[in-house]
């Protein structure tokens, strides 16, 4: 322990991603065979993370010298063979769909009729389906990060010569967004038909506003072809909120959210950001005009061509790891009950450790689940991994804490701090301070949102923002896409920003000019 301690120490950590991801799903995306699939794919693979557990909430930290190897090492391979991004995920949809086959069929068994042996084996094999749609996502991920930064430069300067900075963002962002309909995207696209026709009928839509059509057994009774429309949806998408922690959608959440859309009169263009999703059918034509306005040569318009590849995968995956997640719940649970816990419970433990209790028949003690609960940390170093719980675990949150509270910001003054503008724009408001969805979910309307950055899980509470600031991610991040979208004042790159400000501070944010002040 006090080797690996020395070598954290060492190491420059960086915040990479909180949320509702607990530890049996985290080492799919740590464990042995997820390297190869990554080597596979990239001809490298990451070695070093650093994952916090509390209350089934993950906050995960990557180091900095990895991300310098990788970097150069990418930026390398696309100097030979522009082409090889777009190689390398050329087979993702022939590959998950054939392990999203395999786990329809192993969803299908009936799990009572096996043994604990037999019911480890399967387990054992089930997670092997979940290896390369893991491993693609995040090297997808990492193309982002690292490629479209250089795009940026680049873009940046053709519009210098064109005198027309200004249109950075929009132009960056219009060039990676994806070039096809994700599921996430054909699903939203679907629900808002149903709120279409819901409108189209002035009696339901007063109704609906009204309470009166509150329950689904009265949209049944009265409105049967609605009702069917919006059981047939459910029947065919409950799965898609899954990801890996989160229950299916009842039939019941289905109809709120339609209720809600109608009631508020959402837009489809703003709700279809559903895990991030940016697809627009009039984006490839504005793409393409931009390609030839900033005269691209070959190799950087194979470079904007693979990085629009990319953004479909990173959409694209969300659903492929929900609709997984969703097909292994039945094997899970029976899992859960011959061990003595819960679904939820069964997800704080590592996929050794449930192999060891089938094997075993041994129970696990409550103790040991609310141990984990309370504090538990997973470590990859080079090939070498480890649990932590206990004093062992909150030292190694108090060296990464300490590491990163070194991290400083672009300091212009005592109390104003400046990042790159995502959005334009300016507001005043209270700080609210957040490490996940769950604290963003507290947010109050109009005030400033401040992030290390922001996923699917916080566009509610972004909604509410009376301006967004973030530590992490260019103009092409969640935060800066979503900002727009919402047309919310947006600063990105704001190192250290979630140190610097504390909930309930008062905060100016001019996003016109990238700067953040305290002004008590």
């Amino acid at each position: 322990m006090n080797n690996l301690l020395d070598k954290i120490k060492k190491l420059h950590w960086v915040w990479f991603w909180s949320g509702n991801w607990p530890l049996l799903d985290c080492t799919l995306q740590r464990d042995k065979d997820f390297e190869k699939e990554f080597s596979k794919i990239a001809g490298i693979n990451p070695r070093i993370s650093i994952d916090f557990f509390k209350d089934g909430i993950i906050t995960a930290y990557h180091c900095q010298e990895e991300y310098n190897r990788l970097e150069k090492f990418f930026i390398a391979k696309f100097r030979k063979n522009p082409d090889f991004i777009k190689f390398s995920i050329a087979d993702h949809s022939k590959k998950t769909e054939a392990d999203l086959k395999e786990l329809q069929k192993t969803s299908k068994l009936n799990f009572s009729e096996f043994s604990n042996k037999e019911i480890s084996k399967i387990f054992l094999q089930a997670r092997k389906y979940f290896v390369y749609n893991s491993a693609i996502d995040h090297y997808a991920w990492y193309i982002e990060k690292f490629f479209i930064p250089k795009l940026q430069s680049i873009i940046t300067k053709y519009l210098s010569a064109l005198l027309k900075p200004s249109l950075l963002p929009l132009y960056l962002t219009t060039l990676v967004t994806p070039k096809k309909q994700s599921a996430v995207f054909i699903e939203r696209k679907a629900m808002f038909n149903i709120v279409k026709s819901i409108k189209e009928n002035r009696s339901l839509v007063g109704e609906i506003k009204t309470g009166k059509c509150k329950t689904l057994k009265y949209l049944k009774n009265k409105y049967p072809i609605f009702f069917n429309n919006v059981k047939k949806h459910w029947q065919k998408y409950n799965w898609l909120p899954v990801l890996v922690n989160n229950p299916p959608q009842s039939l019941e959440d289905i109809w709120q959210e339609i209720s809600n859309l109608v009631k508020n009169n959402i837009v489809f263009k703003i709700e279809s950001r559903r895990i991030g999703d940016a697809f627009d059918e009039k984006m490839s034509q504005k793409a393409k005009r931009i390609v030839v306005e900033l005269k691209l040569n070959k190799n950087e318009i194979k470079l904007v061509d693979s990085l629009r590849d990319v953004a479909f995968i990173r959409t694209e995956d969300n659903a492929v790891m929900s609709w997984s997640s969703y097909l292994v719940m039945p094997l899970y649970q029976e899992i859960a009950k011959r061990i003595g816990i819960n679904y939820y419970q069964l997800k704080e433990f590592a996929p050794e450790e449930v192999v060891n209790y089938l094997l075993s028949s041994n129970k696990v003690h409550l103790s040991k689940v609310k141990e984990r609960l309370k504090l538990s940390c997973y470590v990859v170093y080079k090939g070498k991994r480890e649990i932590f719980t206990g004093d062992k675990a909150k030292n190694l949150r108090k060296i990464i804490d300490k590491q990163i509270a070194k991290t400083t910001s672009v300091l212009i003054d005592s109390k104003s701090v400046q990042g790159t503008v995502a959005n334009l724009g300016k507001s005043i408001g209270n700080a609210r301070v957040v490490f996940s969805s769950k604290d963003a979910s507290k947010i109050k309307k109009g005030e400033i949102l401040i992030a290390p950055a922001t996923s699917a899980d916080f566009v509610l509470a972004m909604r509410k923002a009376g301006a967004i600031l973030t530590e992490l991610g260019g103009i092409t991040s969640h935060a800066a896409v979503v900002s727009r979208e919402f047309n919310i004042p947006c600063i990105v790159g704001v190192n250290n920003a979630t140190k610097i400000f504390r909930t309930g501070d008062r905060v100016e944010v001019d996003a016109n000019k990238g700067i953040v002040r305290k002004i008590k």
